[in-house]
């Protein structure tokens, strides 16, 4: 049986960890599976027991760094047939590149909207981006933008979209609320990290002060952990909306609430292809997003979505308008798609000349 291995920081919750869960328990099946991390975290209950973990903790210190690569690479080196970092941080590309020379790089977000040119260059020439054999986006437009500025490694980039856990999605989108829902109610979920920086949390609340001053019947569910839950607690309350906007706080299940609204809402500054995407088209809901984002499959202008304004203003008025019109979801196969993401996948793997 084939051995590969996998980097990731921690098997905490966020979308690039289950997105790489999501994988590597399909992959169990066919080959013989490591998976290097810094730390234990919630999902781990989630990924196959035949998958061995490895824990490696980088240190400040770059002569302890040193020591603990060289000991890696003692045991490591080229011992896989094949390699992937899902986390871009140099302690752990570096050891992707040792374990094998069939390495693979796996990039889900958009640093273009990030960094300027310079930046850029320099954040994924400190990484040793011209190293990797495959150079994995989640989205075109990444990919795209990726080739702008490296037009050199543009042979080596490919996207391949992540895949979903559709019998796990659809199971638990079925558990029953405790909320009170009315039929009058239109309700936008979110659903993701809580924090300012990427996901600018307080455009969606600002958003939603303005669309419910002008509709009562307009209701926002907050699901997520983050460094901003206090401030989305006094936003709330300051703001006297404790009616129209709720926040779950470490909930196991947001697929229920996903369920059980009309829309889902997405603010960030900048993305790849968020997951969360892929899962509300599976449970029939309409997204509403501030990035352009697209892969093979997923057209926002096809009864998928709407790209929206990030200015608050804007974002209202384009979203009263929209649901006025009451627009129809286009429901994609997932099981067929997910079986092409692994075959190609697998094609990468195999291809370890």
């Amino acid at each position: 049986m084939r051995k590969i291995i996998f980097f990731n920081e921690s098997l905490n919750k966020d979308e690039t960890t289950k997105a790489l869960i999501n994988l590597l328990n399909r992959l169990i099946k066919k080959y013989e599976i490591t998976l290097v991390v810094k730390n234990i975290g919630s999902l781990k209950k989630e990924l196959n027991k035949k998958i061995k973990i490895i824990i490696y903790n980088p240190s400040k210190s770059k002569l302890i760094n040193h020591i603990k690569t060289t000991l890696f690479t003692l045991k490591h080196k080229n011992k896989y047939n094949f390699s992937c970092t899902y986390t871009l941080k140099k302690e752990y590309s570096k050891l992707a590149i040792i374990a094998s020379n069939n390495s693979s790089i796996n990039i889900q977000n958009n640093y273009k909207q990030l960094y300027k040119k310079k930046e850029y260059i320099n954040y994924f020439n400190n990484i040793n981006i011209s190293k990797y054999k495959n150079i994995i986006f989640t989205s075109n437009e990444s990919e795209k933008d990726f080739n702008k500025w490296y037009p050199e490694l543009k042979e080596k980039t490919i996207v391949i979209n992540n895949i979903i856990n559709t019998k796990e999605i659809l199971k638990k989108s079925k558990e029953q609320l405790k909320i009170k829902k009315d039929k009058e109610d239109i309700i936008f979920t979110y659903i993701g990290e809580l924090n300012e920086t990427q996901k600018k949390i307080s455009r969606t609340l600002e958003c939603f002060k303005k669309l419910i001053n002008k509709n009562k019947n307009i209701k926002l569910w907050i699901i997520g952990e983050g460094e901003e839950i206090n401030n989305i607690k006094t936003y709330i309350e300051e703001n006297k909306l404790t009616k129209n906007i709720t926040l779950f706080e470490k909930e196991k299940n947001p697929y229920k609430y996903l369920k059980n609204s009309n829309y889902l809402v997405q603010t960030s500054d900048y993305e790849g292809f968020p997951i969360i995407f892929n899962e509300a088209n599976l449970l029939g809901k309409i997204l509403f997003t501030t990035i352009k984002v697209s892969d093979d499959y997923f057209n926002l202008n096809n009864g998928k979505g709407f790209i929206i304004p990030k200015e608050t203003n804007l974002m209202a008025k384009n979203i009263l308008g929209i649901i006025k019109t009451n627009p129809k979801v286009s429901k994609l196969n997932y099981d067929k798609i997910n079986k092409e993401r692994i075959e190609r996948i697998i094609e990468l793997i195999e291809n370890n000349n």
